[in-house]
C-alpha cells in the first residue's frame, strides 16, 4: 500500500499543526516539519507533490496516492527501463492547500488571486522551502565521481505540481535558492553549481496554471539561473485543457496557460517532446524548459467543464516521472 505523508496549509499559506489544526508560527515551521516528517534510511527517492485547482483535502490525498501508485506499478513492471533507480524505495509527501472554488471564471479568478496573495505573503514558499531544507539536512547526498551514473547512492529529491501547485513550487525553489553556500558537484544534470550544497533533482508540472511567457519574468525566470534546481522544468500541455485555454485567456489578459499549448519563452531555453509510451525511452535534451505534448493522452470528456485539466493519471505520466528520476543520476 502506498503511504503518503501529508502537510496542510491554510488560505494564507501558513502550515497547520497536524495535531490541532492551528497555524504554526513561521519561526517554528522547520521544527514542526522535522517532527512530522521522518526520512527513512533506505529511501532512494523522495517525491513532493502539490495539487492544483478545485481539489479538497481528501481528493488531494487520493490524487497523490493514485499518481504515486502508478509510479510504483510501472517501476515494478519494467525495472529494466529505469536501471539507475533500481532498487526503487520511494518516500512520498503531499502538500495540501485550500484550492476549492466554483467551476466558473469567477472561481478561477478566486484561486488565481489566492495563489498570488500566498506568494506575496511568502508563507507557502517558506513552508515548502523548509520541507526542501529538512530533506537536505537529513538525506545522504549521492556520491561524486566519474561513475556517478552507475554507482551513485543517497536520496534524490523530486518535486511534482499540478496546475497552481506548479506556482507554489516555483516560488519555493526561488526562496530556497537565496541561501548560498559552498557545496559539492554531485549530480548528472548539466547545470550543477558549486554555490549550492544540495539540489532538487527533478521538477515536473502537470498542466501548469501560469501564463505561457511566465519564465521571462520573476520568480519563474530565476529557475533558469544557478539555483537549487539542478534539472529541467518538465511541463505537460494539452489543447484539450479547457481551464488553461478559454478560461485562462479570459482571466490572464488573453494569454494561454502553459498547460494548454506549452511555454512560449524564452525561446533559447525551450524544447518540445511528446509524452512517450511507457515502452519508449526518453532522450532528454539540455534545455532548461521542456514542453511535454500530452494531447494524445490528456483528453478527458468533452462534457467536463475544465476539459482535460486533471486528466494526467496515466501510466505515461508515471513513465515521465520515473524517466526524469532515472536521468538525474
Amino acid at each position: 500500500m502506498t503511504v503518503v505523508d501529508l502537510l496542510d496549509l491554510d488560505d494564507s499559506g501558513h502550515l497547520l499543526d497536524p495535531h490541532h489544526g492551528d497555524p504554526v508560527p513561521s519561526e517554528q515551521v522547520p521544527a514542526a516539519i522535522e517532527k512530522h516528517l521522518r526520512l527513512h534510511d533506505d529511501t532512494t527517492d523522495i517525491f513532493l507533490y502539490v495539487h492544483g485547482w478545485r481539489t479538497d483535502a481528501d481528493k488531494a490525498e487520493q490524487a497523490a496516492t493514485r499518481l504515486f501508485q502508478l509510479m510504483e506499478n510501472l517501476s515494478a513492471e519494467q525495472p529494466g527501463a529505469y536501471p539507475r533507480i533500481s532498487p526503487f524505495r520511494p518516500q512520498y509527501v503531499c502538500v495540501r492547500w485550500p484550492s476549492s472554488s466554483a467551476p466558473t471564471k469567477a472561481g478561477y479568478r478566486t484561486i488565481r488571486d489566492r495563489t498570488a496573495a500566498i506568494a506575496r505573503s511568502g508563507h507557502a514558499s517558506h513552508v515548502l522551502a523548509s520541507v526542501l531544507g529538512y530533506f537536505n539536512e537529513r538525506r545522504t547526498l549521492p556520491e561524486t565521481g566519474p561513475d556517478v551514473l552507475r554507482g551513485s547512492y543517497g536520496q534524490y529529491l523530486h518535486a511534482i505540481g499540478h496546475s497552481f501547485g506548479g506556482r507554489f513550487l516555483c516560488h519555493a525553489i526561488e526562496q530556497a535558492s537565496n541561501r548560498l553556500a559552498d557545496g559539492p558537484d554531485t549530480f548528472a544534470w548539466p547545470w550543477k553549481s558549486d554555490a549550492y550544497p544540495w539540489t532538487l533533482d527533478s521538477l515536473t508540472v502537470f498542466q501548469m496554471a501560469a501564463p505561457a511567457d511566465a519564465f521571462t519574468a520573476a520568480p519563474y525566470a530565476r529557475l533558469l539561473d544557478d539555483s537549487v534546481l539542478n534539472a529541467p522544468v518538465a511541463m505537460t500541455f494539452s489543447p484539450h485543457d479547457r481551464a488553461l485555454g478559454l478560461w485562462h485567456r479570459q482571466t490572464e489578459d488573453g494569454s494561454n496557460g502553459i498547460g494548454f499549448l506549452g511555454a512560449t519563452a524564452p525561446q533559447e531555453h525551450l524544447h518540445t517532446t511528446p509524452l512517450h509510451r511507457t515502452t519508449d525511452a526518453y532522450t532528454l535534451p539540455t534545455n532548461r524548459l521542456i514542453n511535454v505534448d500530452a494531447s494524445a493522452y490528456y483528453r478527458s470528456s468533452p462534457w467536463r467543464i475544465e476539459g482535460a485539466h486533471s486528466d494526467y493519471f496515466h501510466p505515461e505520466s508515471a513513465h515521465l516521472l520515473l524517466s526524469l528520476a532515472n536521468h538525474a543520476r
